[in-house]
């Protein structure tokens, strides 16, 4: 006899409810723990706020560091330097952490202060296998959009500022007429400036044969070229970014090599590189620079020949003393902090001055995990464990031996067969816990 119709409609019963009706009677809106255990690092920050760590003293760690990272240097204004390192074991919740340093920071970021703080803030997934790939991950995670919209607000600014690009450009610059009467013939008016195309725009309109508009692109490049020159200090990186720029339409394969860090050329130029990025991010109004670091363990895990693996950590020790004007915070295993201190002492000194230890949840801690994640789940504030009890929580932490990731993992999967399983008026406790976990939480 064909099972299968009713095997599919078990798949599918639960389907049918209302999201909002399917969880009620267990006192939730909807199973709020993450399937996977993992961390959404694709989750807002509204979330991740509500997800506070629940050993008190790694809380107080992160706030620390913020709070002194954000401090102003009296001798050194640039100098902005400061670092941590989360270590635990695989599942402990490192890039939960993480996600929650990441909210901190932007509600920093929206609270009226006298003195003002407003940082950036990057999460970097992974460092790469090269230097030049982590630096290209941070361009990505600018964007190409908002890049290049700050590399044309620095150039549209040098050439609004200076009399000499002004009066070279001059001959370019239309006076009006019937044809565009409805539009102000100065390129440095505001509403000329209010984007890069609305700036060329003012000019390209006016030209009138291919021949006019061959000079006036030579000769905007040169100007181009120039500023970029004197921004960068480096005449290499100043062509990347002219012909990064200068790409309008399609797939921008410049784009694309910069933000992958496949351009071998500049190996050398990292610290030229990640400095007038930082210098670019700050003159948008941002007070300060932050990088979180994820999986640095894929460094010294065997992904890398050791040759590969020296020349990382050495151009990365390079890069930081030289490069002062950022915040790093990294997470790593306390195996790979092991072997990255017998690889490169000085690089490992440097980024865990300050270490965040994670360590297995005791019942206490389950606890408080559970509640952190039922209150996104909720209509009101409250301070129960419901649908769980204490001990349903406490064999759940035993069986998965205090590991984060595990437990909400198998909380996840749990609240599923309450759903189906558990009477209206009971709650998941600790025979509930070990009936069900050993065949859908493992």
């Amino acid at each position: 006899m064909n099972q299968s119709p009713k095997l599919v409609q078990r798949i599918l019963s639960a389907k049918s409810e209302a999201p909002n009706k399917k969880y009620v009677k267990l006192g939730l809106l909807f199973n709020p723990f993450p399937r996977s255990g993992t961390a959404n690092i694709n989750a807002g920050d509204v979330y991740n706020e509500k997800l506070i760590p629940v050993d008190e003293s790694v809380t107080n760690q992160i706030v620390d560091f913020i709070r002194d990272a954000l401090v102003d240097n009296p001798l050194d204004h640039r100098d902005r330097f400061i670092s941590a390192t989360i270590t635990g074991d695989y599942g402990s919740g490192k890039t939960q952490l993480l996600m929650f340093a990441k909210a901190l920071l932007a509600e920093v970021a929206t609270t009226p202060h006298k003195a003002h703080k407003n940082p950036y803030v990057i999460y970097v997934d992974s460092p790469g296998v090269k230097l030049l790939e982590f630096i290209g991950t941070i361009i990505s995670k600018i964007g190409a959009e908002d890049f290049r919209k700050f590399l044309w607000a620095k150039i549209i600014g040098q050439i609004r500022t200076s009399k000499v690009d002004q009066e070279s450009l001059k001959r370019f610059q239309g006076t009006g007429g019937v044809l565009f009467s409805d539009t102000n013939p100065n390129p440095y008016a505001d509403e000329n400036i209010v984007s890069y195309k609305q700036f060329l725009n003012s000019f390209t309109r006016y030209l009138s044969n291919t021949r006019s508009r061959r000079e006036f692109d030579e000769k905007f490049k040169e100007i181009i070229l120039r500023v970029l020159q004197q921004e960068t200090k480096d005449s290499v990186l100043a062509q990347y970014f002219y012909e990064l720029v200068s790409e309008d339409y399609g797939v921008n394969k410049m784009w694309e090599a910069l933000s992958s860090g496949s351009i071998k050329q500049l190996d050398r130029k990292v610290v030229h590189i990640i400095r007038y990025i930082v210098q670019l991010i700050k003159e948008q109004g941002y007070t300060d620079f932050f990088i979180l670091v994820d999986e640095f363990e894929d460094i010294t895990k065997g992904r890398l020949s050791k040759a590969q693996v020296d020349n990382y950590v050495y151009n990365l020790r390079t890069l930081i003393d030289e490069h002062r004007e950022w915040c790093l915070l990294f997470a790593m295993t306390g195996d790979a902090l092991r072997k990255l201190r017998g690889v490169s002492p000085p690089l490992a000194d440097r980024i865990s001055s300050r270490l965040i230890i994670l360590q297995d949840l005791n019942h206490e801690q389950a606890a408080r995990i559970a509640l952190n994640y039922l209150s996104i789940a909720r209509e009101s504030e409250s301070n129960e464990l419901t649908p769980f009890d204490q001990s349903g929580i406490e064999k759940l932490n035993a069986l998965v031996e205090g590991n984060a990731r595990r437990f909400l993992r198998s909380c996840y999967f749990i609240v599923e067969r309450a759903v189906v399983n558990l009477e209206k008026t009971k709650a998941i406790d600790g025979k509930f816990v070990a009936k069900h976990f050993s065949h859908d939480s493992v």
